[in-house]
């Protein structure tokens, strides 16, 4: 479980990323991590998707990653 807080995703990404965010904020700010990795799972898959549907940009994809430890 990672998200560098330093770093703050743009306020324009599609409605569902923001949605899938801010419950895997909630799970990272409660601590659990269990419910935390099994979401990010999911939502790594969507970010991907997001990508590859033109949706959101290659730098938004590598901030994406960047905040929750994955580049």
């Amino acid at each position: 479980m990672y998200n560098d807080e330093k770093i703050i995703l743009p306020m324009d990404l599609p409605e569902g990323l923001q949605r899938d965010f801010k419950e895997l904020q909630e799970y990272y700010d409660a601590g659990d991590w269990l419910q935390f990795d099994l979401l990010f799972e999911a939502v790594e898959a969507s970010v991907k998707a997001y990508y590859l549907a033109g949706k959101i940009s290659r730098e938004e994809l590598n901030l994406i990653f960047k905040k929750y430890g994955i580049a």
